[in-house]
């Protein structure tokens, strides 16, 4: 009698678990952090959506641990170099004002390539004055590693284009 309940109890514990009706949520995150987004875009209007990257990062910390400790950063090291640019300000005033905002509020640190802005033409007095001029993006990412921060490549796809197929 004793085996046969032992066994109902495994069979319990088995049927149970392929019972559940939504997967898994782990909402730990840990207590400090220090994170650099690596921007490097052909198209100066991927970094809308990358500093959505950054938001989430941040919501992610006020929801699930309003305690935590992080620091975060971005090197800028391709097309997207432009949008720091005064001259560029009103085509990309909104995710400017963004990003300035998050360096205020949030202390995010923006590192620009000096090798890319100078491919572009650009003067270090041509830029937005809350970002932190670099020798080399490649540099100063693995410089940022070294300090500990983790590496977050920043990868820009067009989600709603597989949303509209599916």
């Amino acid at each position: 009698m004793k085996k046969v309940f032992v066994l109902f109890v495994v069979l319990l514990f088995y049927l149970k678990s392929f019972s559940q009706e939504k997967p898994q949520f782990d909402s730990t995150l840990p207590d400090k952090i220090k994170a650099v987004f690596d921007w490097t875009f052909e198209n100066p209007s991927d970094s809308v959506m990358a500093t959505n990257f950054i938001s989430n990062f941040i919501k992610a910390y006020d929801e699930f641990n309003p305690m935590g400790e992080y620091k975060l950063a971005v090197v800028s090291h391709g097309a997207e170099v432009l949008i720091f640019a005064k001259k560029n300000y009103e085509k990309h005033k909104e995710v400017i004002d963004r990003l300035k905002s998050m360096t205020q509020s949030y202390g995010l640190k923006i590192y620009v390539c000096r090798n890319t802005m100078r491919f572009f033409g650009l003067k270090e007095e041509d830029l937005q004055p809350f970002v932190i001029v670099v020798p080399a993006g490649v540099v100063e990412l693995a410089k940022l590693q070294q300090e500990g921060y983790r590496l977050i490549p920043t990868v820009v796809h067009d989600l709603n284009k597989v949303k509209n197929q599916n």
